[in-house]
């Protein structure tokens, strides 16, 4: 019979986060390989907002930030603000990040599936912080 070995929910989360931060980061690279034409002709930038690529750019850094120092120091430094900023990140709050992912998926699927990793990055990064009170 096997033995079962029992990890904490904190433990499991934390393996989840650096598992995730990993595969993101791979994936990332792949993103910076695809033709990006396609992706700008759909979602033309306009002097008033930034381009789809810097708006997942930025949600990639922060996101990556919190995970990075969880997987680092096992901690996120200002747990408390942290954790009202993860609350409040909405992926989908730029229209052209909303239209790609419920409109577009078919269409651009690496980038689809790109974002649902950032948001189940963003979940698991809230969910390591309740469980750190």
């Amino acid at each position: 019979m096997l033995d079962t070995i029992l990890i904490n929910p904190l433990e499991q989360s934390t393996q989840k986060i650096i598992d995730l931060l990993n595969q993101l980061t791979q994936d990332y690279q792949q993103l910076l390989q695809q033709d990006k034409t396609l992706l700008f002709e759909t979602f033309p930038p306009n002097n008033q907002t930034l381009s789809i690529l810097e708006e997942i750019d930025l949600l990639t850094t922060d996101l990556r930030a919190y995970a990075s120092q969880i997987t680092i120091n096992q901690q996120i430094q200002n747990p408390y603000q942290a954790l009202t900023t993860l609350r409040s990140m909405r992926l989908f709050e730029n229209p052209s990040l909303a239209e790609l992912y419920f409109t577009k998926n078919k269409q651009f699927p690496l980038f689809y599936q790109y974002l649902q990793k950032l948001d189940y990055l963003k979940l698991l990064l809230i969910d390591w912080l309740i469980l750190q009170r």
